[in-house]
């Protein structure tokens, strides 16, 4: 597994550079979006920009980790795109059936592919995170915002939460886009049908079944992030997503270790 998983590092070393940087920029320009829209603010002080989910409040605890939980389905897509690409291209490009002969054993080859590009995810979330707390500090002065709770520990653990929790989702997002490429076996195809999905797909489907709500992957997601919903707890949220995850990963597996590569 080791070699496997060196081996891939290797050849994905220009693609984890640039998914690293997009997800970099992405904290980065959300964050500064946020504290530009809180000066905005009638009421001054962080007293909450806009957001999909309600309003944020930058002085609260987890203020200092506003942009990256902003941030952390897009963050999704990166990984979902990262996965897909990697897996599928080597079917795309013919390099699978060389992979194979130096690694019979299959099962090691996927592990390694897909242990190589958890860790890329990982730690290109922690580098975003950690851009976005600098930024956040630096920005909080010039918005007037309190940042006296982000040095507390509630502060402390809630940056650490929201790190864990959009690095996890991340990884979740990213093995389902490698199961569509397993599938698929086309890069193009699995991005489109897993964004598809995971963004319009469960909103359309919500239009029949006013119930998905409470049991889909996308908004296991979004009930993960945010700790916790109406809907759903953030403990359901959790298993339900190791479900899925487990469900896509033996399937995966399965479909790899036995169907012909040449195929």
């Amino acid at each position: 597994m080791k070699r496997s998983i060196l081996s891939e590092a290797i050849r994905f070393k220009k693609t984890a550079i640039s998914s690293g940087l997009v997800m970099v920029g992405l904290a980065s320009l959300i964050s500064i979006a946020l504290f530009v829209a809180s000066g905005d603010d009638d009421g001054g002080g962080g007293g909450g920009p806009p957001t999909p989910g309600g309003s944020i409040d930058l002085a609260s605890a987890d203020g200092l980790v506003a942009g990256l939980e902003t941030a952390a389905t897009f963050f999704g897509i990166v990984a979902l795109a990262l996965f897909a690409l990697s897996v599928a291209r080597d079917y795309e490009q013919g390099t699978i059936r060389m992979l194979a002969a130096a690694e019979p054993r299959r099962a090691l080859l996927l592990g390694g592919k897909l242990g190589t590009l958890t860790l890329i995810v990982v730690a290109a979330v922690i580098i975003a995170s950690a851009v976005s707390i600098g930024l956040s500090f630096a920005l909080a002065p010039l918005q007037e915002v309190d940042t006296s709770l982000w040095t507390t520990s509630d502060g402390v653990e809630a940056a650490l939460a929201a790190t864990f929790s959009v690095a996890t989702a991340s990884i979740v997002w990213g093995v389902f886009g490698a199961t569509l490429a397993i599938i698929t076996r086309s890069a193009a195809v699995s991005i489109t049908a897993g964004i598809g999905y995971l963004l319009i797909g469960e909103n359309l489907l919500g239009i029949a079944w006013d119930q998905i709500g409470k049991w889909s992957p996308a908004a296991m997601l979004d009930a993960f992030t945010a700790g916790g919903t109406e809907l759903v707890t953030y403990t359901k949220a959790l298993v339900m997503l190791a479900v899925y995850v487990a469900a896509a990963l033996i399937a995966t597996f399965v479909v790899f270790e036995r169907r012909d590569i040449t195929d």
